[in-house]
């Protein structure tokens, strides 16, 4: 029979913290700074920068499903994902560290010393992110209690994205001194330090009670059930697109700032402003929304519509800093919201493909929805490093860039995530679990 057992508040915290605290500082900063630091800090060239993360792209596309198949084939006396608690977060913040190093390289050699370590970081959050997304419906089999569980992750990853898009230039300059590169690497062990001790006690106290009886398959053969479910794909869709709005979103904003407004007092505001939106938008937002619409699917297009209409003003308005900072909170708002619902469409369709077709692929489709959040990072850093480099960005000319390089921002900034909106809401239409879908299958089995 299926489970009405609550999960305990230590169990639920330990997961938020386990991908919200330490980890979310590294993710939010790479995918705020790290091109930033590259182009302006590091001294690699932009063209090469969108190179670099097409190659961690083509990698992960590859890397991503086989580490998912891994983890489904994992068996230890601790689970078939827990383990990977123990071990991955230490690599992780060796690589995380090394990034940042800033060595005195040629032109060539920092390419390379980017490219490897980059690409090796990509590597390591999948191997932490997948198991940690799988985790979920092995620790329970309810509804509510997945949702409460994604709920307190991401406000957690909320609060830490927050801390850290606001607050890390500040902490960069206290801890650097003057050496931007020492005052990331610090950040990057403080953070690493984070994760570690929380990922160790998200191992502690979870224990994976619900793994289903069907083994699972073979990777070419779980594939073919997962291409042959509908919905799947537009799922997918779905996820890129989501992932790639909120992502360009954030790897324009200081360069939005910077080089449009050219206002960087106000880079920190303006973060701020972006983070604070996500964090209130799922903490309350999306509960009001459920209240409102009675439907996560409804409340998800319309949160998307709204998405669209800001940006889109915004962008018109891409001039004036008031409007933008406050038209961008509420875009925010909703978009965070949205990336939250994007874990609740896993988790169903996990359920969906081992209701249709008995297989066990938490894995796996937590792999899918793993890469498509590190390719919407790949594409974002890859599409402003080609507009910076096709426009004649320059570094650090506030005030003296071309008009074309100026317009490029504006629309990476705020188009881009309106073009995927679209993309989205149409996706939408396809999802195959409606609330009799929902409530099929989550009715008790014998």
């Amino acid at each position: 029979m299926k489970s009405e057992k609550r999960l305990s508040l230590v169990t639920v915290i330990s997961y938020a913290f386990s991908q919200g605290s330490g980890y979310q500082i590294m993710g939010a900063i790479v995918g705020s700074y790290f091109m930033v630091f590259l182009t302006d800090t590091f001294g690699v060239p932009a063209y090469a920068v969108s190179v670099i993360m097409l190659i961690a792209s083509i990698w992960d596309a590859i890397n991503d499903p086989i580490m998912g198949g891994i983890a489904d084939h994992t068996h230890t006396r601790f689970g078939k994902y827990r383990p990977y608690f123990l071990w991955v977060p230490t690599l992780l913040t060796i690589v995380t560290i090394a990034m940042f190093a800033s060595p005195n390289l040629s032109t060539t050699g920092k390419i390379v010393w980017t490219a490897v370590f980059y690409i090796c970081y990509g590597m390591l959050r999948t191997a932490i992110e997948i198991p940690c997304g799988a985790l979920i419906n092995a620790v329970t089999d309810q509804e509510s209690e997945r949702t409460r569980m994604i709920s307190a992750y991401t406000v957690v990853m909320g609060i830490f994205t927050t801390i850290a898009t606001t607050f890390a230039l500040t902490f960069v300059s206290f801890f650097g001194g003057g050496n931007t590169a020492k005052g990331y690497m610090i950040i990057m062990l403080i953070a690493g330090i984070l994760m570690m001790i929380s990922c160790w006690i998200c191992f502690a106290s979870t224990e994976e009670k619900y793994i289903p009886k069907a083994e699972p398959k073979g990777l070419i053969e779980g594939f073919r059930d997962l291409l042959s479910v509908k919905g799947f794909v537009p799922v997918v869709v779905i996820w890129l697109a989501s992932f790639i709005a909120y992502q360009t979103m954030m790897a324009s904003a200081v360069y939005y700032v910077m080089y449009v407004l050219c206002r960087p007092d106000q880079i920190s505001l303006y973060m701020l402003i972006l983070s604070l939106g996500g964090v209130i938008g799922v903490a309350f937002g999306l509960s009001v929304m459920f209240r409102i619409f009675k439907d996560p699917i409804r409340t998800y297009q319309v949160a998307q519509i709204i998405v669209l209409i800001c940006n889109v003003i915004c962008f018109v308005q891409r001039n004036n800093m008031t409007v933008v900072f406050i038209f961008s909170g509420i875009a925010t708002f909703f978009a965070t919201m949205s990336m939250a619902q994007n874990s609740i469409l896993m988790t169903e369709m996990t359920d969906l493909v081992y209701y249709e077709k008995n297989s066990l692929m938490n894995g796996t489709i937590a792999a899918i929805k793993g890469f498509s959040n590190k390719c919407g990072i790949a594409v974002s850093s890859a599409l402003v490093s080609f507009i910076l480099g096709a426009t004649g960005y320059v570094a650090g000319a506030i005030g003296q860039e071309p008009a074309a390089t100026v317009l490029g921002i504006s629309f990476a900034r705020f188009l881009v995530p309106a073009i995927m909106a679209v993309i989205v809401l149409i996706g939408i239409k396809f999802y195959p679990i409606t609330n009799e879908m929902r409530a099929r299958l989550h009715q008790p089995q014998a």
